[in-house]
């Protein structure tokens, strides 16, 4: 099972950046993540951190492909082009989470 660890968070605009590694098996992979105020809204109506957001965002991917094919440069907002469930799943994903 992979390992997310959400590092260093840089605030934009309307973003947050974020330094996130993943652990798969003896491999490491390094991303550097943004996230839209507007998709941050829309996943977690502001009950989740930011990077909790990020960290389910990369639960979410891993479900369904391997670390290894995950871009190591992208904004959250492409994941609903090839997994347009994701607006329906990250919601709840996240509702398990602790709250704020």
């Amino acid at each position: 099972m992979a390992r997310i660890e959400i590092g260093i968070e840089t605030e934009g605009a309307n973003h947050w950046t974020y330094e996130v590694r993943v652990h798969e098996d003896r491999a490491l992979y390094a991303h550097r993540v943004t996230l839209g105020w507007s998709d941050y809204d829309l996943w977690s109506h502001g009950r989740a951190a930011p990077q909790d957001v990020v960290k389910a965002v990369f639960e979410f991917l891993l479900r369904r492909e391997p670390a290894s094919s995950i871009l190591p440069r992208f904004d959250c907002s492409v994941v609903r082009r090839y997994f347009p469930e994701v607006d329906r799943e990250l919601p709840k994903m996240l509702a398990s989470e602790p709250r704020l």
